[in-house]
């Protein structure tokens, strides 16, 4: 990984010595195998995060629909 500054007419330039830490970065610039250092998921682990995601937005959907269907259906049999 690369710490970066930016320069007044906002481009990017690598600083000269580079940090112990990259806490007091501003900008990195990091290659493949540092971003997969940071996010350590294989594809399969990635897909059942997603699947996960996945069943959660869907509950909710169903849920919502339920809620409206049943909200729908007493507004009609109040009207009559």
């Amino acid at each position: 990984m690369l710490c970066l500054t930016q320069t007044a007419s906002d481009t990017f330039q690598v600083m000269a010595t580079q940090p112990e830490t990259y806490t007091s970065c501003m900008h990195i610039l990091a290659s493949a195998s540092d971003i997969s250092v940071l996010v350590p998921l294989t594809a399969i682990q990635g897909l059942q995060v997603a699947t996960a995601i996945g069943i959660c937005w869907a509950t909710g959907f169903a849920f919502r629909a339920l809620g409206q269907f049943l909200n729908h259906k007493t507004s009609n049999e109040s009207e009559t």
